[in-house]
């Protein structure tokens, strides 16, 4: 029986998911939020709902033997049991938004695609380093017939253009893109929730008073009405939550409702080619262990020019070039150890790496269209979707 559920977080106030950054260390900075909220923030999430359901003491939960059955769902520390999660990921009238892949490069109104270039020297040795491909103009709908003739700007390589971070794509949209083709729409996060400041204190809850030099700053999300927060779980038995509740969700104890939905949302189909270049798209941030290229790969070379080599899942694939994000910071607290956890460096959603596959294409799309790659696939670390270039 397919367990899949679509777990839904809706504010009743605002959202804090801290960054990695100490407090006693931000000096006159204000602590940003993150968004979406990190995965261990969902998971923990998920397990509270569980565990309070079941009238779990957790106090006692992770050395009583009573809980022993329990633990096999959802685990415990860092073991997450038979629980499974995909996402999280933005909810935007009840449909998934996906990261814009950053080889999509926009300035105002137009468009530009990074695809392997030239072979270039550099710090890597002779590679092939994305360049500036067939630029496209307006970002309004196009119909299929428009687009199919669309023109690349002659001779201009779009001057300023940037990645799209922090935008969004509809499944649609994200497809288009696969394809090499105009999204319709773009949405940023600053579409999605307004950004609140607040000021914090310290209190000394023995004496009643306001601890001494120890104010704080953040700055907390604000939803708009139509944004939620989805994660479809799967390995844990209906019967052991309810499908509705309030827990607290992120820092700062801020309330949010969970409704719980039998039918999770699908992964946006992966575009039908024949070509052997394939486009390897983060859906979620990735920990990849401190590494940039893909898990398991080891470079060589082809010729003269530097390649990686590796396979995934069965599929052996040839790793040409990549474009990648900042590096996603993410620590947390560590409840069952009672100590912050240790800051890791996380590949970022909408990184984008130029691959050829050694093989059935068909084959290869299938198997990795929607896998989960890297450590901690069990939170949803690594999935991936799959293009062409």
């Amino acid at each position: 029986m397919n367990n899949d559920r679509q777990w839904r977080f809706d504010p009743l106030d605002s959202w804090f998911f801290r960054e990695a950054r100490a407090f006693d260390i931000s000096g006159s900075n204000e602590l940003n939020s993150l968004f979406p909220p990190p995965a261990r923030t969902v998971a923990g999430a998920v397990r509270t709902l569980i565990g309070e359901t079941q009238g779990v003491d957790w106090q006692e939960f992770a050395s009583a033997e009573k809980y022993t059955d329990l633990k096999q769902s959802i685990g415990s520390d860092d073991d997450l049991g038979a629980l499974r999660i995909r996402g999280p990921y933005p909810l935007w009238n009840n449909e998934r938004l996906y990261p814009a892949p950053l080889h999509l490069l926009a300035k105002e109104q137009e468009y530009v695609f990074l695809k392997p270039g030239v072979v270039v020297q550099c710090d890597l040795g002779k590679v092939k380093l994305p360049k500036l491909e067939k630029a496209l103009s307006g970002a309004k709908p196009l119909e299929e017939k428009a687009l199919s003739g669309a023109k690349p700007l002659e001779e201009k390589a779009l001057s300023g253009a940037k990645p799209l971070e922090n935008a969004w794509l509809t499944s649609t949209d994200l497809q288009r893109v696969l394809k090499g083709k105009l999204p319709e729409k773009v949405w940023y996060s600053r579409d999605l929730y307004s950004v609140e400041s607040r000021l914090g204190i310290a209190r000394n809850n023995a004496q009643r008073t306001v601890a001494d030099g120890l104010l704080y700053q953040t700055r907390h999300i604000r939803p708009r009405a139509e944004l939620a927060i989805g994660a479809t779980v799967s390995g844990i038995d209906p019967e052991l939550y309810s499908a509705h509740g309030v827990i607290r969700f992120g820092g700062e104890g801020r309330a949010s409702t969970v409704t719980v939905e039998e039918s999770s949302l699908p992964l946006v189909e992966a575009p039908k080619t024949n070509s052997s270049n394939l486009l390897l798209v983060l859906l979620t941030h990735a920990d990849f262990d401190g590494k940039w290229e893909l898990p398991g790969f080891h470079a060589e070379t082809q010729g003269d020019v530097k390649i990686w080599r590796g396979i995934i899942n069965g599929i052996e694939l040839i790793l040409h070039s990549a474009v990648l994000g900042k590096a996603v910071r993410e620590g947390g607290w560590d409840l069952l150890n009672k100590k912050p956890r240790p800051v890791q460096s996380l590949i970022p959603a909408g990184s984008v790496y130029f691959c050829t596959v050694q093989g059935d294409v068909q084959a290869a799309v299938k198997t990795l269209h929607g896998c989960h790659i890297g450590q901690h696939t069990a939170l949803g670390r690594g999935e991936l979707a799959i293009g062409f270039w």
